[in-house]
């Protein structure tokens, strides 16, 4: 590895690294009222850089490669037809084109990685997450244990943020950092690496904590299956050990177990209390429809959001190229914003870029669960689309796009020339 490219592979590491950091400076500054846009600027910082270094990177002729650049052309192209047709005003560009910015890092950051999987399969890429985990468990636990940051939601005391000001962001953000976490952890105690997994299981804790004290229904959900597959390959024995390690993975099973039963529950019951009453409180304003209690009323912007999208005047173009986004928003008010990212990308980018995107999902899935290349990737993958699909806030985010990236990086390097 020659020091240009080592300098350019560190620069990304560094820079992914260190967002959960962004994310906190970000919430801290708006909280004291300083309006410095640092979270802009770092993800437009590593939007150039991801542009530049594809540009200069090789060029390879490939059906990954024409994907990608048939993908970003697109979709440009469809942002360039909507501001044009929609006449936009300088202002609704502006705001469509951060939205574009931020859905395509997922795309970007893979196909840096394919460019240079040679390099990066030398370095411990998925360190890089257990690296991001430790950051937003630290940087929502430090706030929580002083006194300071924000409920989950407004005007109430139901969940925990911190200085984390997207609530369905970081709930994503520690459910994909526990699925990384908990299959490093099963790793290191196959490989008995005893720091490693003492380490690791601290981290899988605090990860199932911060879970806990976000409050969303999906996060403490994904949270216990988690904790239970955890006791359950510890019991079942994750292979052929010895008799004292064994006993030790016993004795830890049982006494975790009960704890959770006599000590956890009342703990978890007391953290989520704000968030049961708050499920109570909409349980009775919906009059027991649990579908819009499940689905936070998105069920009910679904259907003014279609209904808005099959009726609008241009539909004959809109059908096929999309409405974007702050047409959509100025328009159609709070119905411009379903919160489910299969359905915002119909009405934002219609059919065309619907297609796109079932498309190069369908890639990554198929590169994911081919046979022997099935990984933590694969089932990472596999949540993040489900919770894309059902909860949002996950192609549209920075944050969680840049997950995604990462995720599909991932899968880039378990794929073989």
């Amino acid at each position: 590895m020659n020091i240009k490219n080592q300098r350019i592979l560190t620069f990304f590491m560094w820079t992914v690294a260190i967002f959960p950091i962004i994310d906190v400076l970000n919430g801290l500054f708006l909280s004291i009222g300083v309006r410095f846009p640092i979270g802009v600027a770092y993800r437009l910082l590593f939007f150039l850089f991801l542009i530049t270094m594809i540009v200069l990177g090789r060029i390879t002729r490939s059906y990954y490669t024409y994907l990608t650049y048939g993908f970003i052309a697109t979709t440009l192209a469809l942002f360039l037809l909507q501001s044009a047709f929609l006449q936009y005003s300088w202002s609704w560009m502006i705001a469509d084109l951060s939205v574009y910015v931020k859905y395509l890092l997922w795309i970007l950051i893979p196909y840096f990685v394919y460019q240079r999987k040679e390099l990066i399969s030398q370095v411990r890429y998925d360190r890089l997450f257990i690296i991001i985990s430790v950051l937003f468990t630290l940087g929502l636990l430090i706030p929580y244990l002083l006194g300071l940051g924000y409920q989950t939601y407004d005007n109430s005391d139901a969940g925990y943020k911190g200085y984390f000001f997207a609530n369905n962001d970081t709930s994503f953000a520690f459910i994909v950092s526990i699925t990384f976490t908990v299959q490093a952890l099963i790793d290191s105690i196959k490989e008995q690496t005893h720091r490693r997994s003492l380490f690791l299981g601290g981290l899988f804790a605090g990860n199932f904590i911060c879970l806990v004290l976000v409050g969303t229904k999906t996060g403490i959900f994904y949270g216990l299956v988690t904790l239970f597959y955890l006791l359950w390959r510890l019991v079942k024995g994750i292979k052929r050990q010895a008799l004292m390690q064994q006993l030790f993975i016993w004795l830890f099973s049982f006494f975790g177990i009960f704890w959770l039963f006599i000590q956890g529950f009342p703990l978890m019951i007391q953290a989520v209390e704000g968030t049961y009453l708050r499920l109570v409180y909409f349980y009775h304003l919906f009059d027991g429809d649990l579908v819009r209690l499940i689905s936070s009323s998105r069920s009910d912007f679904l259907i003014g959001g279609m209904s808005a999208f099959l009726e609008d005047e241009w539909r004959h173009f809109t059908m096929i190229f999309g409405q974007g986004f702050e047409y959509r928003l100025a328009n159609f008010g709070r119905l411009g914003l379903i919160e489910m990212d299969f359905f915002d990308t119909l009405f934002g980018q219609g059919f065309l870029g619907t297609s796109l995107l079932l498309i190069m999902g369908a890639y990554f899935l198929y590169l994911a669960f081919q046979p022997s290349k099935r990984s933590v990737y694969s089932l990472a993958l596999v949540v993040v689309f489900f919770y894309s699909f059902f909860a949002g806030h996950v192609l549209y985010s920075a944050l969680s796009s840049t997950f995604l990236g990462l995720i599909c990086g991932g899968i880039i390097l378990t794929e073989k020339e």
